[in-house]
């Protein structure tokens, strides 16, 4: 599927220089099909491709992805769409144009993020809790199995007691035990997240690429494009706008460059 995204089920929206991605099936608590799948891929990417350098109108330095309603995802379509030969690639290409975009991609989670709704918030670099947030993989509990990416990823982001208690016991994560975890980077509601992203988006764009490559690479050390961007970020424009910034006791306009 390459055509555009249904708008109609991923709503994309520009506020600043962050763009929100909000999962927009509310009636389906937001459950996903291949479409929605391939929909998110598709904003990510553009988002990510808008980040270009400089000062370019309609540029996006941070995205946050959200679900319209009381529900983040409540996972895969158990009507049939994971059942189709096309989903697992699909969610797969979507789990993995998050890990490789650029921008730093938070969730904010104000409801239940179940299954592949889960998939989402561990594929995101940071994530938001709501006091309604709670993540779990009820995949044992329908027969369905989940790849070996999402289990290394709980285990590096919960840490491997919880990831077995999540997979194996059908342990529940919420707020606090997200929060205590470090899973989680705050407890608020949709406005500060939003507050949050906004936040994120005023950092140095260079040096949040660079580190989200480093975090994601399996084996960084010795990789020459690791080390390229390295020593562009050293080079960059930015560097020296940090410097004056501190000099002239203001905060720094970052510009990508």
């Amino acid at each position: 599927m390459n055509e555009p995204y249904p708008v109609e089920t991923v709503l994309v929206e520009q506020r600043g220089v962050v763009t929100i991605i909000t999962l927009n099936r509310p009636e389906a608590r937001n459950a996903l099909r291949e479409q929605e799948c391939v929909a998110v891929a598709q904003a990510v990417r553009a988002a990510s491709q808008s980040g270009g350098e400089g000062d370019t109108v309609g540029a996006s330095r941070a995205i946050l992805l959200r679900g319209e309603g009381p529900v983040f995802c409540a996972g895969a379509d158990l009507k049939g769409a994971v059942y189709g030969g096309s989903f697992g690639a699909a969610i797969a290409q979507m789990l993995q144009a998050i890990v490789d975009c650029s921008l730093p991609v938070i969730a904010d989670i104000q409801g239940p993020a179940v299954g592949a709704g889960c998939q989402l918030a561990l594929a995101c670099d940071l994530r938001i809790f709501g006091d309604d947030a709670q993540i779990w993989i009820p995949a044992a509990d329908h027969g369905l199995a989940l790849d070996s990416w999402t289990h290394l990823r709980a285990k590096e982001l919960l840490g491997g007691a919880v990831a077995r208690n999540v997979f194996l016991g059908s342990a529940v994560v919420g707020p606090e035990q997200a929060l205590m975890l470090g899973f989680a980077i705050k407890r608020t509601d949709g406005e500060g997240a939003l507050q949050f992203a906004q936040e994120v988006a005023a950092k140095a764009p260079l040096t949040l690429a660079y580190s989200k490559a480093v975090l994601n690479h399996p084996a960084p050390e010795g990789d020459e494009g690791l080390k390229g961007m390295f020593d562009r970020v050293w080079a960059s424009d930015d560097v020296q706008e940090a410097r004056r910034a501190r000099a002239e006791k203001r905060a720094p306009q970052f510009r990508g460059r």
